[in-house]
């Protein structure tokens, strides 16, 4: 595996940061979330995220307790999503299909013929810069600490479908000849014996100090990066309902938020003889 190849796989799931039933175009204008009016709003490819639908049935024993695949959305990191209310849709040239979001900004996406066929778009009302859809894929029951092995490696499988549908086919041929295999996901091993750190970066929701995996007795300390860990999903040694327990960082104080909102200082004159 080169430097090149390491750096090229994350900028390419990047593009994919976006559970099923029937639905047709909704035709009644007064229903039609309109978002024409954001220029370069965030989007995916509705067959892209039909790939996302397929590779969550497909593999649903990973997560059997998971009901159906659902998107988020979420503020890109440094960004608000302002108070607008959010609107999300299936869009194409001749019709539109509302989406609805719940109060954690959480929907389903569901299957329609006609938006394939016509090759409509998931959009939302907010620019690319500004916010973003992430798969969600999490059992019902856990703690707000802790997720599921078998969880997070769905939501990679799902993440790298809608991903492999919209990179250019020849990119997907080279990262599958840098990887040596088709299921990214599994390359996700862990540390390598070299030194090397292939693990998969999942979101924790909040500022970590800790994670932990735990599959009975066996336990393994993992990596956070602010406000993500990162696990070995391809280490097929732990099983899918292995735990990762999450240790949050303490809220910061009133003064300490009153101090990071106050503007820098400038820098006093220097006074100069007379």
């Amino acid at each position: 595996m080169t430097r090149s190849a390491i750096l090229l796989l994350p900028a390419m799931l990047a593009c994919a940061a976006v559970p099923a039933g029937a639905a047709e175009p909704d035709q009644d204008e007064t229903r039609t979330v309109h978002v024409n009016a954001i220029r370069n709003p965030e989007l995916h490819s509705y067959r892209a995220v039909v790939a996302g639908l397929d590779k969550f049935d497909e593999l649903h024993a990973l997560a059997p307790n998971v009901p159906q695949l659902r998107f988020q959305v979420e503020a890109r990191s440094g960004k608000v999503l302002g108070d607008e209310p959010l609107l999300a849709r299936i869009a194409a040239d001749e019709f539109s299909i509302p989406l609805s979001l719940d109060q954690d900004r959480r929907f389903t996406v569901p299957r329609s013929q006609a938006a394939y066929d016509a090759k409509a778009e998931m959009v939302l009302n907010r620019k690319k810069r500004q916010a973003r859809f992430q798969t969600y894929v999490r059992s019902p029951g856990l703690a707000d600490n802790q997720y599921r092995m078998g969880d997070v490696r769905l939501d990679c499988q799902v993440k790298i479908a809608i991903a492999k549908e919209e990179i250019p086919f020849w990119v997907n041929g080279l990262i599958n000849g840098f990887l040596l295999t088709t299921d990214w996901c599994s390359w996700f091993k862990g540390e390598t014996p070299k030194g090397g750190d292939r693990t998969w970066s999942h979101e924790g929701g909040a500022k970590l100090v800790a994670a932990t995996l735990r599959d009975g007795e066996r336990s393994m300390a993992l990596k956070t990066e602010d406000k993500r860990f990162r696990l070995p999903i391809g280490d097929t040694s732990w099983s899918n309902d292995a735990i990762v327990e999450l240790e949050f960082a303490p809220p910061a104080e009133p003064a300490q938020l009153a101090q990071a909102a106050e503007p820098a200082s400038a820098p006093a004159a220097k006074e100069t003889a007379p």
